[in-house]
């Protein structure tokens, strides 16, 4: 790997404190994006809200219970049953229509290996010195969770993993929470500086993510 990631010569390659969660994210989707498909062309796809999990809930309790999911005898927008391969509600024009959102959810990015199919997904939080984003990412840390999207994606590594950023990653009370929360799999839990270097993003990227995939 080369001393110097060439993104990190970019003139405007700081983020200022006062941007938010979602230019984070978008930062971090170009970092990875850029280093995979100049290093491996054509072998990574890097995806920005997959939907890959958005019916992940529905999906889970219907393998609990397919009774919860019948069809009601008269369906109303407030039901969700599951009938040909999908699931379906009925929408505000009185139609019976499939789920397109909802009883899931959407990770941040999604890296994919083209040839094997197989996924890591991220959750990339930014946050200063107050809020709950560290908190509601943890909801992929749940053994239930992870397990479901071992089975469904026929895999046994861990599939999801954590990047926090901003003024939280350099405040100890968030350290160790993060810590404590993702000690399972520490390696899959990235605090990236606020300042953002690349290299070490990079550096974990390959470590870390990739391996699984291939």
């Amino acid at each position: 790997m080369e001393a110097q990631h060439y993104l990190a010569r970019r003139g405007n390659w700081q983020l200022v404190a006062h941007q938010g969660g979602t230019r984070a994210e978008a930062e971090t989707v170009e970092v990875l994006r850029a280093h995979l498909d100049r290093v491996y062309p054509g072998v990574y796809e890097v995806v920005s809200h997959p939907q890959d999990l958005r019916h992940i809930y529905y999906e889970y309790t219907y393998e609990l219970d397919p009774a919860l999911y019948a069809k009601p005898a008269a369906p109303t927008s407030e039901d969700v049953w599951f009938e040909d391969g999908e699931f379906r509600t009925v929408s505000k024009a009185g139609k019976e229509v499939p789920v397109t959102s909802g009883g899931g959810c959407v990770p941040d990015i999604r890296i994919k290996h083209l040839a094997t199919g197989r996924m890591c997904f991220i959750e990339c939080k930014n946050q200063g010195d107050a809020g709950n984003a560290h908190e509601r990412a943890a909801k992929y840390a749940t053994p239930s969770v992870i397990a479901f999207v071992q089975k469904k994606l026929g895999v046994t590594y861990h599939p999801f993993a954590h990047l926090f950023t901003g003024s939280m990653v350099e405040k100890r009370k968030y350290q160790v929470e993060l810590a404590t929360t993702y000690g399972f799999a520490p390696n899959h839990l990235f605090l990236w500086k606020k300042e953002r270097p690349v290299e070490p993003l990079i550096e974990w990227l390959e470590a870390v993510i990739l391996p699984p995939l291939n």
